[in-house]
């Protein structure tokens, strides 16, 4: 399809909700997300009260999970704050279980009493960690060794990299970095449903997936709103840009207008609108659409979608 040229003049935002889990706490195992470090989303549950951290005296902390199953999370949040009597150079470690490889690392200077935040949503190196087991380790040193260290406020460990020794562990987790979209019973329709079906002399760059009309959407991977707007073929529909792998979903033929406007930051797992039939669609659906970097009709390529559609359904 080619890019529509209506913008919406009104939305309605969903704010993200936090999931929070308390220090020490474990989710069970489930089986890609959304940037490193990021400003929260615009709604949040209350944090919970910091506790001292087992084998840490000097610090309090509390994790909040973004749960976006029973048994996932797509990021997590530690907060913390120091109880020692002068600066702290405290480093948080993200921890593979698979391996126990650091995977990302946050290392700062904490004043005594100052809240601070860390915020990791899936960043692993230059790309999006795998799904599976994590754990939040803490490690603390001397205020003195940030003039031999570096003391930066997030980013992902080199590889291979095992947590310092002497670090607590805050809690595990598991961590899926992207879900499936439709969060309702759906099919994949029949060969004309798929990529690269004909179209009356073009082909069909997405994946269909049929739904009850009203059905829930989410989207499948955090990022920002790059198109919002309605076209004669695709209805309503909607771009999000994953700032990690370069690429673009496309959702189309939404019943509404999306929830979500364009410029925003939206969550992996957040509401963006309603399965629906606008445009061109003979029957109730989502097409779906993935685009290579830089991005749909940015230079980017379509590709088919179902082989991610259906590792996505697996663990969501």
């Amino acid at each position: 399809m080619q890019r529509g040229p209506g913008r919406a003049r009104s939305v309605v935002t969903i704010g993200t909700a936090l999931a929070l889990l308390g220090a020490g706490a474990a989710t069970a195992s489930a089986g890609s997300g959304g940037a490193g470090l990021a400003a929260p989303a615009p709604k949040r549950a209350a944090a919970p009260a910091l506790e001292p951290v087992r084998g840490l005296p000097q610090l309090s902390a509390s994790l909040g999970l973004r749960k976006v199953s029973r048994r996932a999370a797509s990021a997590v949040t530690l907060r913390y704050a120091s109880r020692a009597g002068g600066p702290l150079l405290v480093r948080v470690d993200v921890v593979r279980l698979a391996d126990g490889l650091s995977v990302f690392q946050d290392q700062r200077l904490a004043q005594p009493g100052a809240a601070q935040a860390v915020r990791w949503s899936g960043r692993a190196g230059d790309g999006v960690a795998l799904d599976g087991g994590y754990e939040l380790r803490v490690s603390v040193g001397d205020a003195a060794a940030s003039s031999r260290t570096s003391v930066s406020p997030g980013g992902a460990a080199p590889e291979g990299a095992p947590p310092p020794p002497g670090s607590a562990s805050v809690g595990r987790f598991t961590f899926v970095g992207a879900v499936f979209p439709v969060r309702g019973e759906h099919g994949f329709g029949e060969e004309a449903a798929r990529f690269g079906a004909g179209r009356g002399g073009r082909s069909h760059e997405g994946q269909d997936v049929m739904a009850a009309c009203g059905t829930p959407l989410v989207a499948a991977r955090g990022g920002v709103v790059t198109w919002r707007a309605r076209h004669a073929r695709a209805g309503n529909y909607l771009v999000i840009h994953d700032p990690i792998t370069g690429q673009d979903h496309m959702y189309a033929h939404l019943r509404a207008r999306a929830l979500v406007k364009r410029g925003q930051r939206v969550e992996t797992g957040q509401p963006i609108g309603v399965v629906g039939d606008t445009g061109s669609a003979s029957a109730c659906h989502l097409h779906f659409e993935v685009w290579t970097a830089p991005g749909w009709y940015k230079g980017g390529a379509p590709v088919d979608p179902l082989p991610a559609l259906l590792r996505w359904d697996r663990v969501s």
